[in-house]
């Protein structure tokens, strides 16, 4: 697994990431560092645009109750659903409070998954469009994981959002 996110000239092929859509990617590492996960995915990419993306990004994200208090929310109780379906009643969040990551954590597969999705994205729009809101739209678009079930908890009307995110330009 590489340290380079996807869409980089690095690793993947077609353009490099939007300097936008970098700055995000960025936040996402700290994002997941600050949470002390192994691996950036793709909640910490929507925790990064909820807090750092660009106005019009994170204004559709609150109408749809997804500030970053809302994506964490959102989260949390997917991570408590998540364990009591495994019969494990979750701890209390100052029981789970551990020492800062130290190590930078890699990139895992939704991460990876949703800025592949998101370079598919803007090479399907003719116009000119965020790079945020494609890969907003390629977060909003996984049908595995944490975020859509986050979502579905949340009552997130994904597409309804993904419907005001193209009104991004």
């Amino acid at each position: 697994m590489s340290d380079t996110p996807p869409g980089t000239a690095n690793n993947a092929p077609g353009q490099p990431l939007s300097k936008a859509v970098r700055a995000v990617v960025v936040a996402s590492v700290t994002e997941a560092q600050r949470r002390n996960s192994t691996l950036v995915e793709a909640e910490h990419l929507l925790l990064a645009l909820s807090r750092d993306g660009s106005s019009p990004v994170r204004d559709v994200l609150a109408s749809a109750g997804l500030d970053p208090a809302g994506v964490e929310a959102a989260l949390l109780a997917e991570r408590e659903a998540s364990l009591r379906v495994a019969g494990v009643e979750p701890l209390g969040e100052e029981r789970l409070v551990a020492s800062p990551r130290v190590a930078r954590p890699r990139w895992g597969a939704s991460a990876k998954e949703a800025l592949t999705r998101a370079h598919r994205v803007a090479s399907a729009h003719r116009r000119q469009r965020s790079g945020e809101a494609d890969l907003l739209t390629a977060i909003l678009g996984l049908e595995l994981g944490t975020v859509p079930r986050a979502l579905i908890l949340a009552g997130v009307d994904r597409p309804a959002v993904v419907a005001a995110v193209r009104d991004i330009g």
